[in-house]
């Protein structure tokens, strides 16, 4: 199952992906115009909002992944993403797998 983003959802991860590069920039070339704080902290904001909304959208019937489709989706992810972010897939692997080890309990 493949949820497309609707528009201001993509505008809103959009928006965080600017940030994201913000806070990089930040990091390799400190601003003498804006610190670091103040970028972390609204990059944190725009994060949370996201967050926020994709638990809303979780929520819905039509919306919800099951857990072998998410399998099926971070498997295939794992194959094509280099090193560094194979640890970001495989942990959430880990996160659908512990849906099933706290069922059991």
């Amino acid at each position: 199952m493949n949820v497309k983003l609707r528009g201001p959802e993509n505008r809103a991860i959009g928006r965080l992906a600017s940030l994201v590069g913000n806070v990089v920039t930040n990091l390799e070339t400190p601003s003498i115009h804006e610190p670091l704080s103040k970028v972390v902290a609204e990059c944190n904001a725009a994060l949370e909002l996201c967050l926020e909304a994709q638990r809303d959208v979780g929520d819905r019937d039509e919306a919800t992944m099951t857990a072998s489709d998410e399998l099926k989706r971070l498997a295939r992810l794992l194959m094509v993403v280099d090193r560094t972010d194979a640890v970001i897939i495989m942990r959430q692997i880990r996160r659908v797998l512990g849906r099933f080890d706290t069922a059991d309990a």
